[in-house]
């Protein structure tokens, strides 16, 4: 059977480097992404791209994104969009996928650093919340789907040079560069290759972790 890959968020930074290294493993992908016209937190947008879909063997939902400032700043606005873009749509994305998977499928949800110790301000309190959201929806659904063998974990990487990055001044960068003990922005490549071993069968007793990729800002 065809190994098909689901990937939320596929045409940006890190969606679309695991959407490479899965195709370069041989998967026949399925994308969503904003970019394609879809919005993955609204289940007919989901259902429509799933349509005619045969089976999944893996999920990865790596869509989202960003607020700023403090808890004074925010408005419903940018909080129901960024929880929306971040948190529902992971939700939405796997109820919608679930029946499609079979056993000993495997489900990817990001999850941040910001969702480990707080966030900031760069970021805002909404994606803290949103990831932090994601850590509890893995745990919950690695219980849950443990009886179909299918293993659901989370990864939560710190800076990634992506497009996300590049809304910083170089002062925001090099203070957020000097919070890495490492000294260093990940690239997405490295987070596609943990996606890729989280997929895989080196990993076929890995359910409900949350697996760090931050060069050391979070050792939790």
């Amino acid at each position: 059977m065809a190994k098909i890959s689901l990937v939320v968020g596929g045409m940006g930074g890190i969606g679309g480097a695991c959407a490479d290294r899965l195709r370069a493993l041989g998967h026949d992908l399925v994308v969503i992404d904003k970019a394609l016209g879809h919005d993955a937190s609204d289940p007919s947008s989901v259902r429509a791209a799933l349509d005619g879909v045969p089976h999944l063997t893996n999920v990865v939902h790596a869509a989202g994104s960003v607020g700023e400032g403090g808890i004074e700043d925010l408005d419903l606005a940018q909080w129901r969009r960024v929880l929306d873009d971040n948190l529902t749509s992971a939700l939405v994305v796997t109820r919608a996928a679930l029946p499609l998977m079979s056993e000993g499928g495997s489900i990817v949800l990001f999850s941040s650093v910001n969702g480990r110790h707080g966030g900031n301000r760069l970021s805002g309190p909404a994606y803290a919340t949103a990831k932090a959201g994601l850590i509890g929806l893995t745990r919950h659904l690695a219980k849950d789907q443990a009886a179909r063998r299918i293993r659901v974990n989370a990864v939560a990487p710190g800076p990634v040079a992506t497009p996300m990055l590049s809304r910083l001044s170089q002062e925001e960068l090099d203070d957020l560069r000097g919070q890495i003990p490492l000294g260093r922005v990940t690239p997405p490549e490295e987070i596609a290759g943990t996606v890729e071993w989280l997929c895989s069968p080196a990993a076929a007793s890995v359910t409900g972790a949350v697996i760090d990729v931050n060069g050391g800002m979070w050792m939790g």
